[in-house]
């Protein structure tokens, strides 16, 4: 069962998902996407078919298809030619959350520096921003994520967020994140309280351990 099958359930009626048969490369894009997007075939089906265009196409630049669960079933991560890549097999269903494997691939054993995630997603930024410190233990100086397209496209330098906002708060972050609405979960109160609440003081013990005491969920709720 997929963790994130109690949400599916809860945000049901917002949209009846409509699955797309025999998708392929030039299957036209659908005017109703919120449709689309509400259809978890759809979803799987789209990565299978990011995975077939990789391995087939030849690009300047190497491309790497991340590791993806279809059918109960981890497939791993590959590249041009079907060359898989062993270290980035995991049974992660969030996409964001994949990236951070990536991540710490090109650190450990890429040995790369400097990393600029392309990503128009909060999930993935508050994400990012929670791992910053783990990858500048691995060596990794400078973390971008791009984000926002056109002429709005900029490049937010997470290991520059961390230094000013503090590792206690920046860790804190995505917890208050999650509680305020993420892919997996809906909202239970606005981002902007969260933030303007002392979220360090509130949080603080939040989610750091497997059992959830009284106070620390007293806390929460504040």
């Amino acid at each position: 069962m997929s963790l994130k099958e109690g949400e599916w359930l809860w945000r049901g009626d917002e949209a009846t998902g409509i699955a797309i048969i025999d998708m392929i490369r030039d299957t036209p894009i659908p005017q109703q996407l919120n449709k689309f997007w509400a259809s978890e075939e759809n979803k799987r089906n789209l990565q299978l078919l990011v995975r077939d265009i990789v391995c087939n196409d030849v690009c300047a630049n190497p491309i790497i298809a991340s590791s993806v669960v279809s059918d109960n079933e981890a497939l791993p991560a590959i590249k041009f030619g079907n060359e898989i890549i062993p270290e980035l097999l995991n049974w992660i269903e969030e996409a964001d959350a994949r990236i951070v494997t990536h991540v710490e691939w090109a650190a450990c054993i890429n040995q790369c520096q400097r990393v600029v995630v392309m990503s128009n997603d909060i999930d993935g930024f508050s994400l990012l921003l929670h791992v910053t410190p783990y990858f500048h233990t691995l060596g990794m100086k400078e973390i971008w994520q791009q984000y926002g397209t056109g002429e709005k496209r900029r490049m937010l330098p997470l290991h520059q967020v961390i230094s000013r906002l503090g590792t206690p708060l920046a860790k804190t972050m995505i917890k208050a994140h999650i509680l305020t609405g993420d892919d997996c979960m809906s909202k239970v109160g606005t981002k902007h309280a969260a933030v303007t609440s002392d979220p360090v003081h509130f949080l603080m013990n939040f989610g750091e351990t497997d059992n959830l005491s009284e106070q620390d969920e007293a806390l929460a709720e504040k």
